[in-house]
């Protein structure tokens, strides 16, 4: 359940940290009020959309599949991102909203198969402290982008995602398969 939680940690800390930076950083760049609302709206819309897309996936292949796949391709989506011009940058948005927060309920049950009897405890432990964690995380790339630049700090915190495969290939996905859940 730690390992889950960690990757919990880094995914909402990268989460965060573009809503938080991104809208500073397109304002920087003269973006509209209005097209950087219509970012962060994508960002969250679709981000909310892929958590059914991969809940539904992950119960025919596997949670693992959706990390491995979700965590590879968010990197270079936020990457380019942060580079993109034009209309380019809603797709990416979209693109990168969509990716990171799919994995958000994936984790949930994950935590929860693993602890069935603590079920609200582990689902306050992967949603509240996770989420909250990563948010309280955001300061410090504040303090850093004051020192660099944003665009600097958001490529490294980019990297992420695909960092957290190392954590992923320790989840017991045979143990995840081999347990009903009884939601």
């Amino acid at each position: 359940v730690l390992l889950i939680w960690m990757v919990m940690v880094l995914r909402a800390f990268v989460a965060q940290v573009f809503l938080t930076f991104i809208p500073v950083l397109y304002a920087r760049e003269g973006h509209s009020l209005l097209s950087i609302g219509l970012v962060v709206s994508l960002f969250e819309l679709t981000g909310a959309f892929s958590t059914l897309v991969a809940g539904h996936l992950s119960d025919r292949i596997g949670y693992k599949p959706i990390y491995y796949v979700v965590f590879i391709l968010a990197t270079p989506c936020l990457w380019l991102m942060l580079f993109a011009r034009g209309n380019w940058v809603y797709v990416l948005a979209a693109v990168a909203g969509g990716l990171l927060f799919a994995t958000l309920p994936l984790g949930l049950v994950m935590a929860q198969k693993l602890a069935p009897r603590g079920k609200s405890m582990v689902s306050s432990f992967m949603m509240g402290l996770s989420v909250g964690l990563g948010g309280m995380m955001a300061p410090v790339v504040g303090g850093l982008a004051d020192a660099f630049s944003i665009r600097t700090v958001l490529s490294f915190v980019a990297v992420i995602p695909l960092a957290s495969i190392g954590l992923v290939f320790f989840f017991p996905e045979k143990r995840l398969r081999d347990q009903p859940f009884a939601g």
